[in-house]
């Protein structure tokens, strides 16, 4: 396997992970136990959390990723079309009704 990306942060880490396992590329975290650690251990592109892909995957696995962090639609809040609330970014749907977040 292959570092495909190096994350700013556990969470991002995990949402690439499972975009790219969206799009039918194997991948794993590594090094989510150091995120325990930080602060004791020095920040860098070693301790931070990675992405690793078959190295097949590699310049596929690049772009799906470059794609997903230049759309900030996934990531941006959105209003509920049916009950005006608003809501946070990651989520499909409205806590407040239930309605589906429409594509925009």
């Amino acid at each position: 396997m292959i570092r495909a990306y190096v994350a700013t942060n556990l969470t991002q880490a995990h949402l690439i992970r499972g975009f790219l396992d969206s799009e039918g590329i194997f991948s794993v975290v590594r090094g989510e136990h150091l995120v325990a650690i930080q602060g004791e251990v020095p920040i860098t592109m070693d301790t931070l959390p990675s992405i690793w892909v078959n190295e097949a995957d590699r310049e596929t696995a690049r772009r799906l990723i470059d794609q997903a962090l230049q759309s900030q639609l996934i990531f941006e809040d959105w209003v509920c079309p049916d009950c005006s609330e608003t809501i946070e970014g990651q989520f499909t749907e409205c806590w407040q009704c239930g309605a589906p977040r429409t594509p925009v």
